[in-house]
């Protein structure tokens, strides 16, 4: 079974929600205030999503602010970073902060500089600041960061009951009723990797009926799935059950996809349109099952788009 990248899904809430945060994090000492934040960005050539792209402004100097999460650190990072900053400096023509925040702890020191060399000879270099979140848990536990807190469970050795205690206290303090909905369901969906869901449950049966409200698909991700099984049962003879089966669960499993992609990337009309006509070609449901893990857990819109077109290769009709 493929794991669930919970790091990705929810840290685009926080990104989203707190960007104020992430700026005093990564300059504490310097007073640069948040404008707004920029919805849906794709760079061209070729077409590339960037999740968390923010307006800020220092002394009167409007900047771009891009923030990239990685749960730990991948061999081609450096190299995407200098790509991501050089295509947002052109489209925007503004000044471009681009910054990494990292989950997973680690010992060595993390690489944050991409280097063309000639021999001996360094020829470029490009550098970005990289926030390893795991040195701000007392911070977190503290308040100062009290929005962070969902992550607690993913940030210290052992979790235990003591530390949902914990972030189950911070996040109450959150006064927006939404965005503490949302941190409540981070906490949990976060929790499930080191705490039996029966457990969690119990545990935050207070928060069960906010919660409901959360921005989060597992239960109609499921109910899709199961409607489709219906939907193949209703068929009537053994042969067109099972063909309706099969054809409830592809088409079931082809909108859960773009529900996915709909929520991560707020997709436009005609993106999801073609999207849609590339999915419909995939009659395969191993290969459409993979595709919805891609859709969970592929950090760009682009990089789930060059798995479809090798499904569509593959397995379309």
């Amino acid at each position: 079974m493929t794991k669930i990248n919970i790091f990705d899904r929810t840290l685009k809430i926080i990104a989203r929600n707190y960007a104020d945060l992430l700026l005093r994090l990564a300059f504490p000492d310097v007073p640069v205030r948040l404008v707004s934040t920029l919805e849906n960005v794709e760079l061209s050539l070729p077409v590339r999503a960037v999740d968390f792209v923010h307006r800020v402004e220092y002394e009167a100097q409007e900047y771009i602010l891009h923030l990239e999460f990685q749960l730990e650190h991948q061999a081609d990072f450096p190299r995407r970073m200098c790509g991501y900053y050089g295509a947002l400096t052109d489209q925007f023509e503004q000044p471009v902060m681009t910054l990494a925040l990292y989950l997973k702890p680690r010992q060595s020191p993390i690489p944050n500089e991409y280097v063309v060399t000639l021999g001996e000879q360094v020829i470029n270099r490009f550098t970005y600041p990289v926030i390893p979140l795991w040195d701000y848990v007392e911070e977190i536990r503290s308040g100062q960061y009290r929005e962070l807190a969902p992550l607690l469970t993913m940030l210290v050795r052992k979790p235990d009951r003591d530390l949902l205690r914990e972030e189950r206290e911070l996040i109450r303090q959150e006064p927006d009723e939404r965005r503490r909905t949302d941190l409540l369901a981070l906490a949990v969906t976060i929790a499930t990797r080191y705490f039996d869901k029966a457990f969690l449950w119990r545990f935050f049966r207070e928060e069960l009926e906010q919660m409901r409200e959360a921005t989060f698909i597992e239960d109609w991700i499921q109910e899709g799935i199961e409607q489709g099984r219906q939907q193949g049962r209703q068929q009537g003879l053994q042969q067109g059950l099972q063909r309706g089966r099969q054809e409830g669960l592809q088409e079931n499993l082809q909108e859960n996809i773009l529900q996915v992609l709909r929520a991560r990337f707020e997709l436009s009309q005609q993106r999801e349109e073609s999207l849609a006509s590339q999915l419909e070609m995939v009659d395969d449901l191993d290969a459409l099952r993979d595709l919805f893990n891609h859709a969970l857990l592929d950090v760009t819109l682009t990089d789930f788009g060059t798995q479809l077109e090798r499904a569509a290769a593959s397995f379309g009709r």
